[in-house]
């Protein structure tokens, strides 16, 4: 579970491999983002995203959707590995270069985001990409103005509600969390209250769903880890 705790170190100014990738992503886009229908009915339905998850999968089997924090420069596919090296050192095409990784699923979770926590990992990537820009809700305006950011996955799209944002040691016990499956919920909220607001940790009972995305502490800094607190939104 603590892939971040040995891996994830200090990835070099690349200039072209960060153009390299910017353009593959973009590419990427294109091929998987749907044009809404026209006949999709309300006005602002018409303005929504729509993921051709099935196109996602056939260029990468391992894809299991796509996550997209508005706001930010995080507008990219999830793939889950049968690791958690696997997808540090890969592109979303499995490429060695650039070193860049993707955005993965932690190894034990369910790709339905079903668990009690399910945890994203990604690099801190200098040009300002990946989760470079998870540090911007350490600004409150930022964080309030930017509460819910979505997960699409084949069983359709996700809303998360963020609760706090903190830097922890790269050894955590958060990563421990979700392996105890019946962990008492108060304990659970007990650890969380170290590093979100309570009245974010009053929201929390024994059937929400959280999502924490985890990146290192700067792109030249690998001793600490920058966490996002989520909780899925109830439909």
């Amino acid at each position: 579970m603590g892939v971040f705790a040995y891996s994830a170190g200090h990835i070099i100014k690349d200039y072209y491999g960060s153009y390299k990738a910017g353009k593959d992503l973009n590419s990427l886009k294109e091929t998987v983002f749907k044009a809404p229908s026209a006949n999709s009915g309300e006005k602002e339905k018409n303005t929504e995203k729509v993921v051709n998850l099935e196109e996602l999968k056939k260029l990468n089997s391992d894809s299991i959707g796509w996550l997209e924090i508005p706001g930010t420069n995080i507008d990219e596919p999830l793939v889950q590995g049968k690791d958690n090296d696997y997808y540090l050192w890969r592109d979303f095409k499995k490429n060695t270069y650039p070193v860049t990784g993707t955005l993965f699923l932690d190894m034990y979770n369910k790709a339905d985001f079903s668990d009690r926590i399910s945890y994203i990992f990604g690099h801190n990537i200098w040009d300002k990409t990946k989760f470079y820009d998870l540090r911007k809700f350490e600004d409150k305006s930022f964080l309030e103005s930017h509460k819910t950011f979505y997960v699409y996955t084949e069983k359709g799209k996700l809303e998360y509600e963020v609760l706090g944002i903190d830097l922890v040691d790269p050894d955590t016990s958060l990563y421990e969390l979700s392996s105890k499956r019946n962990e008492d919920v108060k304990a659970m909220k007990k650890e969380l209250a170290k590093h979100i607001p309570k009245a974010e940790v009053d929201k929390i009972d024994e059937n929400t769903k959280l999502l924490m995305l985890v990146t290192c502490k700067t792109p030249d800094d690998n001793t600490a880890r920058r966490i996002l607190f989520a909780k899925l939104k109830e439909k």
